[in-house]
């Protein structure tokens, strides 16, 4: 049998933004939606959310590696 393979780190960064972002997106489609303004809640929305996955990268690398 073959043993685990940690992914590497910076497939665990693309991940984390991935992930994120499409949080955002979701929040922000549903705030856009209670303002009548869907694209601009969408668009805030992920951008807020890339910059929590960016300060998450900078900040706390141990976290995404796992360690």
């Amino acid at each position: 049998m073959a043993g685990q393979v940690q992914a590497p780190f910076w497939a665990k960064v693309i991940a984390t933004f991935t992930g994120c972002a499409s949080i955002g997106a979701l929040a922000g489609l549903m705030g856009g939606a209670l303002t009548q303004d869907v694209g601009r809640g969408l668009v805030v929305g992920i951008v807020v959310s890339l910059l929590v996955a960016l300060a998450l990268v900078l900040l706390k690398p141990d976290r995404i590696r796992g360690e």
